[in-house]
């Protein structure tokens, strides 16, 4: 099982949001995982140690462990990129493929909910979380004066990531299914990367 610092988890995240050529759309990718002055949109600190699940059920085992979360959400962003380049859902641009990293890396960054006065929260998923992230993303987009078309895309395919397990057990959650072809391109890489058979990327190899 990979076991990440808070600083490998950060280093790794980074290395994709640089990824990211549009300038604005990186800055605030780069405000949002902490790494400016503007301390107003920042994912909470627990996404950088949190495992991908808590049980171990929903996902393979390099997404289990300290800083599993966050390589979950590397993964589901090279899944993403893959269908892109493929055209298998959206045309293969500089545009898209941007757009596509930062739904992809930010679509549970609220996973386990929000973080309470007292510097608690979920030991567990958060049914709601595509809800907090996508509130949390758009926010933080409209403030850097993102292109609303952009805004909308990105925050479409985080809220309805989890495809048709989109209400809770109880019925009083509902969110909605893609609806758009970049929002099945989210949903279906984020399934991909949650698969049981992914046994992680080459570089997270250890000896």
């Amino acid at each position: 099982m990979l076991n990440w610092s808070v600083e490998e988890s950060k280093n790794e995240f980074r290395k994709q949001i640089m990824k990211i050529e549009d300038e604005q759309l990186r800055n605030v990718c780069l405000t949002m995982m902490g790494d400016t002055d503007d301390k107003e949109f920042v994912v909470p600190d627990y996404f950088w140690v949190v495992p991908a699940s808590s049980s171990g059920k929903y996902h393979p085992e390099c997404d289990l462990g300290d800083g599993g979360l966050v390589r979950h959400s590397i993964m589901v962003c090279t899944v993403g990129c893959d269908f892109v380049t493929n055209e298998m859902f959206i045309r293969d641009n500089s545009v898209n493929r941007d757009i596509t990293r930062v739904a992809c890396l930010f679509h549970d960054c609220l996973k386990s909910g929000l973080v309470d006065e007292n510097g608690n929260y979920s030991e567990h998923t958060v049914f709601e979380h595509p809800i907090l992230a996508r509130d949390f993303v758009r926010k933080a987009l409209t403030k850097a004066n993102i292109d609303e078309l952009k805004i909308e895309m990105i925050c479409g395919a985080i809220y309805t990531h989890m495809g048709k397990w989109c209400v809770s057990r109880d019925g009083k959650t509902n969110m909605s299914k893609p609806r758009t072809d970049f929002e099945r391109l989210v949903h279906n890489a984020d399934y991909v990367a949650s698969r049981k058979y992914i046994s992680g990327l080459a570089e997270w190899e250890t000896e």
